[in-house]
């Protein structure tokens, strides 16, 4: 297990690494799918942030229904479980591993879609996204997805505690 850790991580170096060399150091931002905003209270949301949580949510709700309803899902979470226990009842464990590299493939390229007009895009983003949605898995518990979806849903009163307490500028304590 360590050795895979190790190994994963020297690719990940490497692929950092040619894609610094293939792409360059400065960043790439593709256009907005629409230009139309809407102000609530001091938020300004573009149609683009909404897209990208309705396809989140859209995405959630099809995974939840794979694993739980599916018998490709229900085999790919068996095999997840237990390899061997899976190849014992017939499952092809090939196959999972195909179809689990499919679907992560899927979510990535929607997601790099999705975001590219939000945010600039370097070389490197990919590790500080991935980075971030292991946490969230890690936290939400890697085979609960409405324990995941609940820490997603604590973002919005944070940001809106945020906006609402009262910042202190550094002019207003020095003369205190």
């Amino acid at each position: 297990m360590c050795l895979l850790f190790i190994a994963s991580m020297a690719v990940h170096y490497v692929l950092t690494g040619l894609g610094l060399v293939f792409f360059g150091g400065e960043g790439l931002r593709s256009a907005a799918f629409s230009d139309v905003s809407f102000k609530v209270g001091v938020l300004q949301i573009s149609t683009q942030s909404l897209l990208v949580l309705v396809a989140s949510v859209l995405v959630m709700a099809a995974l939840w229904l794979f694993f739980g309803r599916s018998i490709y899902g229900k085999a790919l979470r068996a095999t997840a479980v237990n390899r061997v226990g899976a190849r014992l009842v017939g499952i092809r464990t090939e196959l999972a591993g195909s179809l689990s590299l499919l679907l992560a493939a899927f979510i990535g390229a929607l997601s790099g879609i999705l975001i590219s007009p939000i945010t600039t895009i370097y070389y490197d983003t990919g590790f500080l996204i991935g980075l971030k949605g292991f946490v969230g898995a890690i936290l939400g518990g890697m085979a609960s997805y409405p324990l995941a979806v609940l820490f997603a849903i604590i973002i919005p009163p944070l940001i809106w505690l945020s906006l609402r307490s009262r910042h202190v500028e550094e002019d207003e304590e020095e003369s205190e």
